[in-house]
């Protein structure tokens, strides 16, 4: 069975890299690169959060599910304050919308692609 983040991951990074192609061909370098930049700001921490959160399986492990999920949920948010830190203190020719639209689109693409992790629609 494969690891239920895995769909997760791979719809972000397709979505960020034609988020990052689009902002090359209309915008130019820049924009391209400090998309490219929010995608990573976002797809780090979630990739880290869904392989911490998911790790263990089956109802006999509930409670140890749904610690990780509180543990990952922390690691995923400081991680994502750490990240935020270094891009503004590294990068002074970012430019700062782009990066938005980078981070904002691929945490949406993240959460609208549970279904994918859920094995689609369900119906009951």
């Amino acid at each position: 069975m494969r690891h239920p983040a895995v769909a997760v991951f791979l719809s972000q990074t397709a979505i960020s890299a034609a988020v990052v192609i689009i902002g090359y061909v209309f915008e130019g370098f820049t924009f391209a690169f400090s998309a490219a930049v929010g995608c990573g700001v976002a797809i780090v921490p979630q990739g880290l959060f869904g392989f911490w959160a998911f790790r263990n399986r089956g109802a006999r492990n509930a409670r140890l599910i749904a610690r990780n999920l509180f543990i990952g949920e922390g690691l995923k948010l400081g991680m994502t304050v750490l990240l935020f830190t270094v891009v503004w203190l590294s990068f002074k020719q970012l430019d700062t919308f782009a990066v938005f639209v980078g981070f904002v689109t691929t945490v949406l693409v993240g959460q609208l692609s549970i279904p994918l992790v859920l094995g689609g629609t369900r119906k009951y």
